[in-house]
Parts: C-alpha cells; sequence; structure tokens
C-alpha cells in the first residue's frame, strides 16, 4: 500500500509551491515592490478581484475583495510566467518570492475557482450572479438607494467571490487564465524570512540583492535567491548552496 504523499511528491506537473510574482506598481518597479515585500515580511492585497471586484460598493466592502495572488506553477516552469504573452495584460520581470503550499494553505491561501462563461455555459455564472443580487436587494433597506453597508458584509457569497473567477470568450477577446493554477489570499499576506523558500530575481541582480536582505531586521539568514530563467537542476543548486554549480569548471 503506496501514501498518496509519495506518489504526490513524484508527480512533476503539481507544484508542492506557490509563487508571488512582483510587477511594476504604485510608481515602484518590480525589483522595488520585491525588495519591500522582503524587508517588511508582507505583501499587501492592493487589487479587488473575482466576480464582484466591478460592482459599486463602499470602500468598506471593496476591502473584503482584494487578495494577493500566486501561481502554483511548478518551479522549473516559473520562467512562463514572466514571458510576454499575447494578449496578457499582466507583465512580470523576473522577481517574486515562493513558499510551499503547505504553509500557504494555513495562513488561508486557497485556489481560484474558474467557471466558464463560453455562451450558453451560464449554469455556473447564472446562478452565483443571482445570489449577488439577493444579497444585495436583501442588504437594501426599502427605498434606499443601495444596499447598507454593514448588512451587505455579512453576505456569505461576498467570502467567496474574491476566489470566483471567469474563464471563456467575452466581447471581442477571451479570458482564458486557468492555466497560470491561481491561488489567492484576501487582506495582506504575512510572513517571516523562515518561511520563504526562494526569492526569484534576473541572475544579474542577486549579489546585490542578498547583500541587501543581509542589512534588514530579521533576515539573519536571507533565503535562496534563483532566477526564474533557470532550469530545475540549476535551482536545486542553489537551494543546496552548491559552491560551482557549472556546468564548466571556473
Amino acid at each position: 500500500m503506496v501514501a498518496i504523499e509519495s506518489l504526490l511528491h513524484r508527480r512533476t506537473d503539481l507544484s508542492t509551491f506557490v509563487v508571488h510574482f512582483t510587477k511594476d506598481s504604485g510608481g515602484a518597479t518590480a525589483r522595488q515592490n520585491l525588495a519591500a515585500i522582503l524587508e517588511n515580511h508582507t505583501i499587501e492585497a492592493r487589487t479587488a478581484y473575482g466576480m464582484v471586484k466591478d460592482r459599486v460598493y463602499a470602500p468598506e466592502v471593496v476591502a473584503t475583495q482584494r487578495a494577493v495572488c500566486f501561481t502554483e506553477t511548478p518551479l522549473e516552469h516559473a520562467w512562463m510566467m514572466c514571458e510576454e504573452i499575447d494578449n496578457r495584460q499582466v507583465k512580470f520581470n523576473g522577481y517574486g518570492i515562493a513558499f510551499t503550499k503547505t504553509f500557504a494553505r494555513k495562513r488561508g491561501v486557497n485556489p481560484v475557482w474558474y467557471l466558464d462563461i463560453t455562451p450558453g455555459h451560464d449554469w455556473l455564472t447564472g446562478p452565483v450572479n443571482q445570489l449577488v443580487k439577493d444579497a444585495e436587494a436583501a442588504a437594501t433597506p426599502t427605498g434606499a438607494p443601495g444596499p447598507d453597508t454593514v448588512s451587505l458584509l455579512a453576505s456569505p457569497i461576498l467570502r467567496l467571490t474574491p476566489f470566483l473567477e471567469q474563464m471563456g470568450p467575452t466581447q471581442g477577446a477571451r479570458k482564458e487564465f486557468w492555466w497560470e493554477r491561481e491561488w489567492r489570499h484576501v487582506g495582506d499576506f504575512v510572513f517571516t524570512s523562515r518561511d520563504i523558500v526562494v526569492v526569484f530575481a534576473p541572475e544579474s541582480e542577486h549579489d546585490a540583492l542578498r547583500e541587501e536582505m543581509a542589512t534588514w531586521p530579521g533576515c539573519a539568514a536571507p533565503p535562496a535567491v534563483v532566477d526564474a530563467k533557470w532550469g530545475l537542476e540549476r535551482v536545486i543548486a542553489a537551494l543546496a548552496h552548491v559552491r560551482d554549480p557549472g556546468p564548466f569548471p571556473k
């Protein structure tokens, strides 16, 4: 009899880790945003996601839809998340941070649930949209222009919507990001240096980033730094602190 754990560890299509890649935003570069995350031990939830992100709500309600995004792409395939992909608005420059999926789950990170919106496939999105409308109606006092914030915040469906995304064709385009295997955490994601598996950065930045991390409080033993473009064995060598990974002698 074989334990399922021993089988899953041999599945190369499944990742043991989740990765958060940074991007240029808020007037800061992806490199600066990564440095801020590492120094403050916090990934801030700045953006609302899910099926009600575009609805007009009070700021307190919008805050409940803000999430931190991860991908469970295996480390050896992390490079493809940083490619320039047609019709993809988000661009990653190779800066990021990885945690074990086990740690992430303990902290409330959960896979995104993708609902098919291909024309005629409304048996999933239709009921969700109706639940949202029902929650808004139940939270709206008679004669009021909109829902009461406190009542709406108590609605169970709004606890789920940050994790609900759509896949399929839209007007003039298509929304197909299920292949990213996205996971999300509602609200800021807090961690310690010991929780980090690896830090991603272009190889040319590694020495400078290590020196920078060594000066931060609570980072006496900086985590391994790898390049998303490296192959799996090069990543393993970095994690094992191999002095001369090759492939040729220096």
